[in-house]
Formats: C-alpha cells, structure tokens, sequence
C-alpha cells in the first residue's frame, strides 16, 4: 500500500469519527457509581477527541506507516553490470603468457642448427691470360710480383728504426712527405737464417704502405697464365700464388701478404 492510500485510510477515519454522533451520558444517581465501560462493550461508538489531537494521531499514523513500509518508485531496469576483472589474476595471466612465449622462443633458437663461423675463403689472384710481372732479388732468391699489384719502386734512403716491431721491420723511411714502412725481406722471408743483405731499392705492395727491400731489379717480363704453376689452395703459404716455371721462383700474393705484415707476422706466422 502506498502512501497515498494510507492518507486517505488516515483521513477517512478522522472524519467517520468527526460525523458519528457523541453516545448518550447515562443518568447520574447520587448513590452510586456506574463502574467505567469500554465503548466496544456498550456497543457505542468511540468518543471524539479534539480536533488538533486527531489531526496529530493522524500525521503520527501517516509516518509510522511511511517507516514501516518505505515507498518503492518504479525504476526502469538497469542493465546487467559487467563482471568485475580481478586485476591480480589478469597480471598473473599476462606474466604466464609472457613466459610461455620467452620459452618458445629461446626453444626455438636453441633447436635452430647453429652454423660454426668459417673464415674467408682463401682465393688466388686473377689476371689476364697474358700479364706482366716484375722480378727482383732478396739474398740469392728471385721473386715475381705482378705489374697490377705494384705500387711502385724507391731508392732505399734513410730509414728510422722503431722499438718494439719484430726483426723483420727495419723501420720507417720517408718518400716525397709519405711513410714507409720498410720490411726486411731476407728475415722476413728466412727469419733464423744469418743474412745482412745490401739492400738498394723498396718495392711497393699494392696500394699500402708496405715496401719489400731488395738488392736486384730485373725488370718486367710478359707471361701467360700457363707459364705459372697456380696453387688452389692457401696451405701453409697463403702469400705464395704459385710458381713461376722457367724461372722457378715464387709469384707473389699481394693481398695476402699485405695481411701478414699487418698482423705483424712472418713466413712461418710467428
């Protein structure tokens, strides 16, 4: 029951009691006292009360009602609110995955076949079916080097020694403001053997700093390929590109020798 009801109920009974009429007072006799009845026993209608209590019993009766029975305004329905998310077990999940996917991966590249590194593949130099080649002298040795890796020829001047290079490096010597680094070919070449050869000229390697001393110069020669016996292979000698037959001596390998002095080695790679 609502509110409105209630009031009305209230209401209409405050004013059935106000329209019924008042009971007849019973005969007053002086030698007795008529004993108080109820009004339910005498079958009489209650007796009014004044108008400002009514309307007080009325308005306690209204509240008492408002307090028991609270008043329910419809409401539209609401729609259904989704799940909380435990932001706890979420993290966790996300960690898990996280894990598993670090798992896969690192499954993954150890099952991967691992290729070992392989150094550069040695390869021998190329020329033209017929070239060039200088030939000069170390210690009773002929050498051949070809005219395309050839940086040049210089007469062998001062040369300043430096500490702490290897026998074989006889120092640095000085050419129109540039640096030469001077090798003693012989110790390079034979490092245990006594030689103290008069060395006259420098023979440049290349397009590098790197200058090989000689005693003789015997100038340039035109060869085919077939006059050479070209190696395949590195071996123990990859500064060797094969040898000369008529001549028997060693055709040079520029590049590789340029690496080897670099490195600061000799012949046998001490």
């Amino acid at each position: 029951m609502n509110s409105d009801k209630l009031m009305e109920q209230a209401l209409g009974d405050y004013f059935d009691s106000l329209l019924s009429e008042p009971a007849p007072e019973p005969e007053k006799l002086p030698q007795l006292k008529p004993e108080p009845q109820t009004n339910a026993e005498q079958g009489l209608a209650p007796q009014t009360k004044p108008l400002a209590e009514l309307f007080a019993e009325a308005e306690q009766r209204v509240a008492a009602v408002a307090e028991a029975q609270p008043v329910l305004l419809p409401i539209k329905e609401l729609p259904e609110q989704a799940p909380e998310i435990q932001v706890e077990e979420k993290i966790e999940e996300l960690e898990q995955q996280v894990a598993e996917q670090d798992i896969a991966v690192e499954t993954e590249i150890s099952l991967a076949p691992q290729e070992e590194p392989t150094a550069a593949e040695w390869q021998n130099i190329d020329t033209d079916n017929d070239f060039q080649v200088l030939f000069f002298e170390v210690a009773g040795v002929t050498f051949g080097v070809p005219l395309t890796q050839l940086g040049g020829i210089h007469r062998i001047s001062e040369v300043s020694p430096l500490f702490g290079k290897p026998p074989w490096f006889s120092g640095i010597m000085i050419e129109r403001e540039e640096k030469l680094s001077v090798v003693d070919t012989a110790k390079w070449v034979m490092p245990n053997q006594p030689f103290e050869p008069e060395y006259k000229y420098l023979v440049m390697l290349g397009e590098s700093a790197w200058g090989l001393s000689c005693e003789k110069l015997f100038g340039t020669e035109r060869l085919n390929r077939d006059d050479v016996k070209w190696r395949s292979t590195p071996g123990q000698r990859p500064w060797l590109a094969g040898m000369v037959k008529q001549k028997m001596c060693a055709l040079l390998h520029v590049e590789e020798l340029q690496q080897m002095l670099a490195d600061g080695v000799d012949i046998e790679g001490h």
